[in-house]
Protein backbone atom coordinates (compact mmCIF):
# COMPACT_ATOMS: atom_id res chain seq x y z
CA UNK A 1 0.00 0.00 0.00
CA UNK A 2 1.50 3.43 -0.93
CA UNK A 3 2.06 6.06 1.49
CA UNK A 4 -0.12 9.20 1.09
CA UNK A 5 1.09 12.86 -0.41
CA UNK A 6 0.93 14.85 2.38
CA UNK A 7 1.73 18.91 2.41
CA UNK A 8 3.72 20.21 5.03
CA UNK A 9 1.37 22.22 7.60
CA UNK A 10 3.68 25.37 6.93
CA UNK A 11 3.13 24.75 3.09
CA UNK A 12 -0.76 25.13 3.64
CA UNK A 13 -1.01 27.85 5.72
CA UNK A 14 1.36 29.95 3.35
CA UNK A 15 -1.26 28.87 0.48
CA UNK A 16 -3.99 29.87 2.68
CA UNK A 17 -2.39 33.29 3.64
CA UNK A 18 -2.09 34.27 -0.23
CA UNK A 19 -5.78 33.61 -1.09
CA UNK A 20 -6.58 36.06 2.02
CA UNK A 21 -4.53 38.28 0.32
CA UNK A 22 -5.93 37.92 -2.97
CA UNK A 23 -9.42 37.91 -1.55
CA UNK A 24 -9.21 41.16 0.43
CA UNK A 25 -7.66 42.95 -2.34
CA UNK A 26 -10.34 41.80 -4.48
CA UNK A 27 -12.32 43.25 -2.12
CA UNK A 28 -10.68 46.24 -1.15
CA UNK A 29 -10.66 46.99 -5.30
CA UNK A 30 -14.63 46.46 -5.39
CA UNK A 31 -14.82 48.77 -2.39
CA UNK A 32 -13.25 51.55 -4.06
CA UNK A 33 -14.80 50.82 -7.65
CA UNK A 34 -17.86 50.69 -6.06
CA UNK A 35 -17.47 54.56 -4.28
CA UNK A 36 -15.99 55.77 -7.38
CA UNK A 37 -19.19 54.84 -9.68
CA UNK A 38 -21.41 56.10 -6.33
CA UNK A 39 -19.56 59.52 -6.65
CA UNK A 40 -19.45 59.71 -10.58
CA UNK A 41 -23.38 58.59 -10.13
CA UNK A 42 -24.45 61.02 -7.43
CA UNK A 43 -22.61 63.72 -8.86
CA UNK A 44 -24.11 63.21 -12.40
CA UNK A 45 -27.44 62.90 -10.97
CA UNK A 46 -26.97 65.97 -8.50
CA UNK A 47 -25.37 68.65 -10.54
CA UNK A 48 -28.73 69.43 -12.43
CA UNK A 49 -30.64 69.81 -8.95
CA UNK A 50 -27.42 72.49 -7.57
CA UNK A 51 -27.55 74.12 -10.88
CA UNK A 52 -31.42 74.70 -10.82
CA UNK A 53 -31.49 75.63 -7.04
CA UNK A 54 -28.93 78.30 -7.77
CA UNK A 55 -30.76 79.95 -10.97
CA UNK A 56 -33.39 79.94 -8.25
CA UNK A 57 -31.42 82.05 -5.70
CA UNK A 58 -30.50 84.61 -8.81
CA UNK A 59 -34.06 84.96 -9.74
CA UNK A 60 -34.79 85.68 -5.75
CA UNK A 61 -32.69 88.44 -5.79
CA UNK A 62 -34.52 90.45 -9.26
CA UNK A 63 -32.31 88.50 -11.86
CA UNK A 64 -35.17 87.79 -14.22
CA UNK A 65 -32.89 87.43 -17.09
CA UNK A 66 -31.32 84.52 -15.44
CA UNK A 67 -32.58 81.33 -16.82
CA UNK A 68 -31.37 77.65 -16.70
CA UNK A 69 -28.91 75.53 -19.05
CA UNK A 70 -31.20 72.61 -20.15
CA UNK A 71 -29.69 69.20 -21.76
CA UNK A 72 -30.97 66.40 -22.35
CA UNK A 73 -34.24 65.41 -22.43
CA UNK A 74 -34.79 62.98 -19.05
CA UNK A 75 -36.78 64.39 -15.80
CA UNK A 76 -34.59 66.47 -15.12
CA UNK A 77 -34.18 68.76 -18.19
CA UNK A 78 -37.92 68.90 -18.01
CA UNK A 79 -38.32 70.20 -14.92
CA UNK A 80 -35.94 72.98 -16.08
CA UNK A 81 -37.66 73.66 -19.05
CA UNK A 82 -40.79 73.78 -16.81
CA UNK A 83 -38.51 76.22 -14.47
CA UNK A 84 -37.50 78.68 -17.81
CA UNK A 85 -41.08 79.27 -19.06
CA UNK A 86 -42.60 79.98 -15.25
CA UNK A 87 -39.40 82.50 -15.15
CA UNK A 88 -40.79 84.20 -18.65
CA UNK A 89 -44.49 84.06 -17.24
CA UNK A 90 -43.36 85.96 -14.13
CA UNK A 91 -41.29 88.78 -16.40
CA UNK A 92 -44.03 88.95 -18.30
CA UNK A 93 -46.34 89.68 -15.78
CA UNK A 94 -43.99 92.09 -13.51
CA UNK A 95 -43.47 93.61 -17.21
CA UNK A 96 -47.46 94.01 -17.42
CA UNK A 97 -48.24 94.93 -14.37
CA UNK A 98 -45.49 97.81 -14.18
CA UNK A 99 -46.90 98.93 -17.49
CA UNK A 100 -50.86 99.09 -16.09
CA UNK A 101 -49.63 100.62 -13.23
CA UNK A 102 -47.93 103.41 -15.23
CA UNK A 103 -50.34 104.00 -17.64
CA UNK A 104 -53.17 104.53 -14.47
CA UNK A 105 -50.28 107.38 -13.53
CA UNK A 106 -50.80 108.98 -16.50
CA UNK A 107 -54.30 108.65 -16.62
CA UNK A 108 -54.66 110.05 -13.31
CA UNK A 109 -52.13 113.03 -13.97
CA UNK A 110 -53.86 113.90 -17.18
CA UNK A 111 -56.99 113.98 -15.54
CA UNK A 112 -56.18 116.04 -12.91
CA UNK A 113 -54.34 118.33 -15.81
CA UNK A 114 -58.20 118.72 -17.14
CA UNK A 115 -59.35 120.11 -13.76
CA UNK A 116 -56.83 122.31 -13.37
CA UNK A 117 -56.92 124.25 -16.87
CA UNK A 118 -60.15 125.79 -16.80
CA UNK A 119 -60.36 127.03 -13.73
CA UNK A 120 -56.94 129.03 -14.62
CA UNK A 121 -58.16 129.83 -18.11
CA UNK A 122 -61.17 131.28 -16.15
CA UNK A 123 -59.04 133.36 -14.01
CA UNK A 124 -56.21 134.42 -16.78
CA UNK A 125 -59.06 135.33 -19.56
CA UNK A 126 -60.71 137.80 -16.95
CA UNK A 127 -57.47 139.25 -16.33
CA UNK A 128 -57.48 140.06 -20.08
CA UNK A 129 -60.65 141.50 -20.20
CA UNK A 130 -59.79 143.95 -17.37
CA UNK A 131 -56.28 145.30 -19.21
CA UNK A 132 -58.17 145.66 -21.89
CA UNK A 133 -60.40 147.82 -20.13
CA UNK A 134 -57.60 149.89 -18.50
CA UNK A 135 -55.98 150.52 -22.27
CA UNK A 136 -53.08 147.92 -21.19
CA UNK A 137 -52.47 146.85 -24.33
CA UNK A 138 -48.89 145.95 -24.04
CA UNK A 139 -49.21 144.25 -21.07
CA UNK A 140 -52.09 142.37 -22.23
CA UNK A 141 -50.25 141.34 -25.76
CA UNK A 142 -47.66 140.08 -23.79
CA UNK A 143 -49.91 138.00 -21.49
CA UNK A 144 -51.46 136.72 -24.77
CA UNK A 145 -48.11 135.51 -25.44
CA UNK A 146 -47.60 133.72 -22.57
CA UNK A 147 -51.03 131.86 -22.54
CA UNK A 148 -49.79 130.64 -26.32
CA UNK A 149 -46.00 129.63 -25.17
CA UNK A 150 -48.24 127.51 -22.14
CA UNK A 151 -50.96 125.65 -24.17
CA UNK A 152 -48.05 125.23 -26.47
CA UNK A 153 -45.97 123.31 -24.00
CA UNK A 154 -49.34 121.90 -22.17
CA UNK A 155 -50.13 120.02 -25.54
CA UNK A 156 -46.70 119.03 -26.61
CA UNK A 157 -47.20 114.88 -27.44
CA UNK A 158 -44.34 114.46 -24.73
CA UNK A 159 -44.59 113.47 -21.56
CA UNK A 160 -40.60 114.58 -20.20
CA UNK A 161 -38.81 117.98 -20.61
CA UNK A 162 -35.62 119.34 -19.07
CA UNK A 163 -35.69 121.94 -16.22
CA UNK A 164 -34.53 124.86 -18.14
CA UNK A 165 -38.37 124.84 -19.67
CA UNK A 166 -40.15 123.79 -16.99
CA UNK A 167 -38.45 126.82 -15.73
CA UNK A 168 -39.85 128.79 -18.32
CA UNK A 169 -43.30 127.20 -18.11
CA UNK A 170 -43.70 128.12 -14.10
CA UNK A 171 -42.12 131.75 -14.97
CA UNK A 172 -45.12 132.37 -17.63
CA UNK A 173 -47.79 130.70 -15.39
CA UNK A 174 -46.44 133.20 -12.34
CA UNK A 175 -46.75 136.21 -14.75
CA UNK A 176 -50.35 135.62 -15.59
CA UNK A 177 -51.17 134.82 -12.14
CA UNK A 178 -49.78 138.40 -11.25
CA UNK A 179 -52.55 139.80 -13.67
CA UNK A 180 -54.68 138.35 -10.70
CA UNK A 181 -53.28 139.17 -7.58
CA UNK A 182 -51.09 141.87 -8.41
CA UNK A 183 -48.97 143.00 -5.64
CA UNK A 184 -49.96 140.37 -3.16
CA UNK A 185 -47.76 137.55 -5.33
CA UNK A 186 -44.40 138.13 -5.40
CA UNK A 187 -42.36 135.31 -6.86
CA UNK A 188 -38.60 134.04 -7.16
CA UNK A 189 -37.38 131.58 -9.92
CA UNK A 190 -33.24 130.03 -9.44
CA UNK A 191 -32.30 127.25 -11.33
CA UNK A 192 -28.23 126.93 -11.31
CA UNK A 193 -26.56 125.91 -14.77
CA UNK A 194 -26.19 122.68 -14.01
CA UNK A 195 -29.85 121.61 -13.75
CA UNK A 196 -30.81 123.38 -16.86
CA UNK A 197 -30.42 119.85 -19.28
CA UNK A 198 -31.94 117.84 -16.81
CA UNK A 199 -34.95 115.84 -17.71
CA UNK A 200 -37.68 115.43 -15.38
CA UNK A 201 -41.84 114.60 -15.56
CA UNK A 202 -43.40 117.29 -17.85
CA UNK A 203 -45.41 119.79 -15.60
CA UNK A 204 -44.11 117.87 -12.75
CA UNK A 205 -43.37 121.14 -10.42
CA UNK A 206 -46.57 123.24 -12.07
CA UNK A 207 -49.01 121.94 -9.30
CA UNK A 208 -46.64 122.63 -6.29
CA UNK A 209 -46.39 126.00 -7.47
CA UNK A 210 -50.56 126.25 -7.97
CA UNK A 211 -50.91 125.03 -4.72
CA UNK A 212 -49.29 127.88 -2.75
CA UNK A 213 -50.42 130.47 -5.11
CA UNK A 214 -54.31 129.14 -4.28
CA UNK A 215 -53.93 127.18 -0.53
CA UNK A 216 -51.10 129.40 0.23
CA UNK A 217 -51.31 133.23 -1.36
CA UNK A 218 -54.61 133.73 -2.25
CA UNK A 219 -56.81 133.37 1.15
CA UNK A 220 -54.62 136.09 2.62
CA UNK A 221 -54.92 140.10 1.39
CA UNK A 222 -51.31 141.20 2.11
CA UNK A 223 -47.61 140.55 0.14
CA UNK A 224 -46.39 137.12 0.08
CA UNK A 225 -43.57 135.39 -1.69
CA UNK A 226 -43.66 132.14 -3.97
CA UNK A 227 -39.59 130.88 -4.12
CA UNK A 228 -38.80 127.96 -6.72
CA UNK A 229 -35.33 126.81 -6.28
CA UNK A 230 -33.54 124.28 -8.48
CA UNK A 231 -30.05 123.35 -8.03
CA UNK A 232 -27.31 120.14 -8.06
CA UNK A 233 -24.93 119.27 -5.38
CA UNK A 234 -21.60 117.76 -5.54
CA UNK A 235 -22.87 116.61 -9.57
CA UNK A 236 -25.19 113.86 -7.00
CA UNK A 237 -28.16 115.10 -5.87
CA UNK A 238 -30.59 117.44 -7.78
CA UNK A 239 -32.60 119.50 -5.38
CA UNK A 240 -36.13 121.20 -6.32
CA UNK A 241 -37.60 123.57 -3.41
CA UNK A 242 -40.74 125.17 -3.52
CA UNK A 243 -41.52 127.79 -0.26
CA UNK A 244 -43.98 130.12 0.45
CA UNK A 245 -44.96 132.09 3.37
CA UNK A 246 -48.44 131.69 3.03
CA UNK A 247 -51.35 130.75 4.90
CA UNK A 248 -50.18 127.40 5.51
CA UNK A 249 -52.06 124.44 6.57
CA UNK A 250 -51.97 121.64 8.95
CA UNK A 251 -51.05 118.23 6.91
CA UNK A 252 -52.43 116.03 10.18
CA UNK A 253 -55.57 117.82 9.83
CA UNK A 254 -56.16 118.77 6.47
CA UNK A 255 -54.40 115.86 4.75
CA UNK A 256 -52.60 116.45 1.59
CA UNK A 257 -54.38 117.88 -1.82
CA UNK A 258 -54.61 115.40 -4.35
CA UNK A 259 -52.42 117.46 -6.65
CA UNK A 260 -49.20 117.15 -4.25
CA UNK A 261 -50.27 113.79 -4.23
CA UNK A 262 -49.83 112.93 -7.31
CA UNK A 263 -46.60 114.80 -7.56
CA UNK A 264 -45.02 112.28 -5.14
CA UNK A 265 -46.79 109.29 -6.64
CA UNK A 266 -45.15 110.80 -10.24
CA UNK A 267 -41.75 111.50 -8.78
CA UNK A 268 -41.01 108.14 -7.00
CA UNK A 269 -42.57 106.35 -10.50
CA UNK A 270 -39.93 108.28 -12.20
CA UNK A 271 -37.17 108.11 -9.34
CA UNK A 272 -37.70 104.96 -7.47
CA UNK A 273 -34.77 106.73 -5.43
CA UNK A 274 -36.09 110.47 -5.04
CA UNK A 275 -37.17 111.50 -1.72
CA UNK A 276 -40.74 114.29 -1.40
CA UNK A 277 -40.68 115.88 1.99
CA UNK A 278 -43.80 118.46 2.80
CA UNK A 279 -43.53 121.02 6.00
CA UNK A 280 -46.63 123.14 6.43
CA UNK A 281 -47.47 125.10 9.24
CA UNK A 282 -50.75 127.27 9.59
CA UNK A 283 -49.54 130.84 9.63
CA UNK A 284 -45.87 130.11 8.68
CA UNK A 285 -46.48 128.65 4.82
CA UNK A 286 -45.61 125.66 2.91
CA UNK A 287 -42.15 124.45 2.08
CA UNK A 288 -41.53 121.17 -0.12
CA UNK A 289 -38.02 119.86 -0.94
CA UNK A 290 -37.55 117.21 -3.42
CA UNK A 291 -34.26 115.44 -4.03
CA UNK A 292 -33.59 113.07 -6.83
CA UNK A 293 -30.01 111.39 -7.38
CA UNK A 294 -28.35 112.18 -10.32
CA UNK A 295 -27.70 108.57 -11.56
CA UNK A 296 -31.56 108.28 -11.85
CA UNK A 297 -31.72 110.97 -14.37
CA UNK A 298 -30.91 111.08 -18.34
CA UNK A 299 -29.74 114.15 -19.88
Amino acid sequence: MEAGFFLPNSEIINQLRWIYVIGGLFAVGGLLLTVIVFFLLSKWIIRPFKEIISTMKKVEIGLLDTRLQVRGKDEVAQIGLAFNRMINRVEDLIVREYQAKFNQQQAEYRSLQSQIQPHFLYNILNGFIGLNRIGEQGKLEESIIHLSKMLRYILEQRDWTSIREECDFLEWYCQLQQLRFQTRLQYHIACDRESMDIQIPKLLLQPLVENSIIHGIEPLQQQRELRVDVHTQDNHTLFISVIDNGAGFDPSRTGTSVGLTNVKDRLLLAYPGGTFELDSKVGAGTRIHIQIPLKDVFR
